[in-house]
């Protein structure tokens, strides 16, 4: 009995141990900042795994096109005995050495080093994309919590009034319709927060997914939303935005890529150079004769030869001149150039987009926070202190309440658009802008 319960206590112990330490790693985990979302994001991504695998390609690439040919070496060997030609043999060697003319291996170099930039400035573009994803989920998930946090404090405030009024008619100071009216707002005010609960939890969902959070990562956001300066008007965001968007380097490599593919075309239309030598060994029987012995039996004679021979081999380049393959990079080269052009229209258009657009929120956020939002809380207070004074009706007090709500709505709006502005300028730029 005793053991028993000895074991059952250890178990128990060894269980809160466990859940402990399961609890002080959950907790040591915990996601706090936009930072440590973007590296686990970019670390963890599938599709930027699979990009990533695509470099160690052009890597590959890059080495096997500094890879000179290999030469041959080819043996052969006869025998007449096989055949009505008795006492044949004959043994030959050969060596082929090629050499790449009209600087083929530099060229083919070129490319696949073109190629490898090109990848890794895809996968720049593709980590610029998904922070771009992963901010704007962000700042989805702050506004959230934001208009959660406001819900709360009307919904404190709403059940405060409603219990103060509620006081009140038990006294015979209010009248019974005062508690109704309260309890009508007080439940709607909890309703929208029940629906903005759900948007929040929906918004963390798809910022843990994007994230590639594990289930034991907990994620911890700021209570605060606030939007950051950024200085320097259009001509500089778009001086950085043409010295540092991936995707427009990527297109401008592209256009050398192409250039390079052309001199490799042209250069492909020189033939190479074979160089052979060949050495043979060929024993004959010459029939009809023979040499006389000591002993008396008559010996064959043969004929031993041994033939070295040297030469070039070069096509002969008449018909296959690597027309279809030169026109093909002509073409290449001139889309390129035209699909750099047009990303270059593109970025600028973003570029200032994104820049109206930040100057426009940061505007009408400070406009509003001035002249609209403040007022409507005094004007909450004054109204809600003259009703507890006698002065107003409660539907004066609701109202004003409606109202207030309404614009903290709108101040939420306003404040996700400019940080979300912030950000976006920061992605058309390519990165943050200074």
């Amino acid at each position: 009995m005793r053991l028993r319960l000895l074991v059952s206590t250890a178990a128990c112990c060894a269980a809160f141990w466990a859940s402990a330490a399961f609890a002080q790693s959950a907790a040591a985990t915990a996601v706090t900042t936009l930072q440590q979302l973007e590296e686990l994001a970019l670390r963890r991504n599938p599709d930027l795994l699979a990009a990533r695998q695509r470099l160690a390609e052009a890597q590959g690439l890059l080495r096997q096109a500094g890879l000179r040919p290999n030469p041959s070496l080819e043996i052969s060997f006869a025998n007449g005995d096989a055949v009505a030609s008795r006492g044949e043999r004959q043994l030959e060697m050969g060596y082929s050495h090629p050499l790449e003319l009209a600087g083929k291996r530099g060229r083919r170099i070129e490319s696949a080093r073109i190629q490898a930039e090109l990848v890794q400035m895809e996968i720049a573009d593709r980590e610029r994309l998904l922070r771009g994803q992963l901010r704007a989920l962000y700042i989805e998930s702050l506004a959230a919590a934001h208009s959660l946090r406001n819900a709360d404090e009307l919904l404190a405030l709403a059940q405060q009034s409603y219990e103060l009024t509620q006081a009140r008619v038990r006294e015979g100071e209010s009248p019974a319709l005062d508690q109704s009216l309260l309890q009508v707002e007080r439940n709607r005010i909890a309703s929208d927060r029940i629906l903005l609960q759900g948007q929040f939890e929906r918004a963390v969902v798809s910022l843990r997914s994007l994230a590639c959070l594990e289930d034991n990562e907990a994620l911890e956001l700021p209570s605060t939303l606030f939007p950051r300066a950024i200085a320097g008007g259009a001509e500089k965001h778009l001086e950085q935005a043409f010295e540092r968007r991936p995707d427009l380097r990527a297109a401008r490599l592209q256009e050398r890529l192409a250039e390079a593919e052309l001199e490799l075309a042209r250069s492909q239309a020189t033939p190479d150079l074979i160089l052979t030598g060949r050495y043979a060994y060929q024993q004959t029987r010459l029939e009809g004769y023979a040499w006389t012995t000591l002993n008396g039996p008559l010996a064959p004679i043969r004929d031993r030869d041994n033939l070295l021979a040297a030469g070039v081999s070069i096509s002969l380049p008449v018909r296959n001149r690597n027309q279809g393959n030169i026109e093909a990079a002509l073409a290449r080269q001139r889309a390129a150039r035209l699909r750099r052009e047009a990303l270059e229209r593109t970025v600028r258009l973003e570029v200032l987009a994104a820049t109206s657009r930040y100057q426009a929120a940061q505007q009408a956020l400070e406009l509003f926070e001035k002249g609209v939002l403040d007022q409507a809380s005094e004007n909450l207070k004054i109204i809600r202190a003259a009703y507890e004074q006698g002065e107003l009706r409660l539907l004066d007090v609701v109202q004003e309440q409606r109202k207030l709500i309404e614009i903290q709505a709108a101040h939420t709006a306003l404040l996700r658009d400019a940080v979300l502005a912030a950000a976006v300028l920061e992605i058309a730029v390519g990165g943050p802008v200074q």
